[in-house]
Formats: structure tokens, sequence, C-alpha cells
């Protein structure tokens, strides 16, 4: 999947996951979207890479369960919360939104670099559970679960 419109890419992907043995992994480029993300798994999708959580990190971008946080934004100049407080990332649990917000608005390299670690951590870590969920029978409660929480409609 690089560029098509989401439509097109599921219509295709539903065409050819039939054809790949069910015993090896699937793997799907270029899907970085958390709702991209989750049809992918739906469909039988193993793996995934797309340069979206590095990227939109150095932008100043961070993923979060309360969706995505333009960290440019003047509301987080003096917040002190955890970017993420239902993140265990290094990130979140040793720095501040205000913090991050000064190191991107100084253009400070570790600014995209430390939101690119969460978002991968996020990503990485909302999939581990996708996974538990799937081996568990329990996918579509999960996903369901996501769908019904605040962050839902920012992905």
């Amino acid at each position: 999947s690089v560029g098509e419109p989401k439509d097109i890419m599921l219509d295709v992907l539903d065409d050819c996951v039939d054809y790949l043995p069910k015993e090896k992994p699937r793997y799907l480029m270029g899907v970085g979207t958390v709702d991209y993300l989750f049809e992918g798994v739906e469909r039988g999708v193993d793996m995934f890479d797309c340069v979206l959580p590095t990227r939109t990190g150095r932008m100043g971008t961070a993923f979060s369960h309360e969706g995505r946080m333009n960290l440019r934004n003047a509301k987080y100049k003096e917040d002190f919360t955890p970017l993420d407080p239902q993140c265990t990332c290094p990130v979140c649990t040793q720095y501040t939104r205000a913090y991050l917000r000064h190191l991107v608005m100084q253009k400070e390299m570790l600014g995209g670099i430390l939101l690119s670690i969460h978002n991968l951590h996020f990503l990485i870590d909302l999939m581990a559970k996708a996974r538990e969920a799937v081996l568990a029978g329990e996918y579509e409660a999960f996903y369901q679960d996501w769908m019904n929480s605040p962050a839902a409609n920012d992905y």
C-alpha cells in the first residue's frame, strides 16, 4: 500500500490474501495509521512497516490514546503531564508534554527522536495487544473497544 486510496488497497488485499500461505507471515508495506493496521490484521496480515510514526514524530506529532497530539500547539506549553499517561515507553515515563513541546519549538533534534521513539512504541504496543486478542479469539471485541475510544476518530 503506497499511495492508493484506502478502499482500493482493501479491495486488492481482500483479493490477494486468500492466495497467500496461511502458515507463513504476511507483510503489508506502507501501512502506518491505526485504522489501516486494524484493517490489515482483520485480513490476516502479520507485519507492517511505514515511515509515518517517525516522520510525524520529526514534525512534532505524537500518537496517543487521546488521539494525535500536535506538540506545536500552545496548549502544551505549560502541560507538565506525561505525553500519554497510558503509555509505558521511556519518553512517557521521563518527559512532560511541555518539555517535548519546548524541544519541538526550538527545533532540537532530540524532540523528533523522542517523539519517534514514542510513536513506534505506541504502535508496537497496540499491535502486540491486537495479536493477543487474535490468539485469544477476541479480536472483534478488541477492535470495537478501540473504535469506541476517544482516539479512534483521530487516526
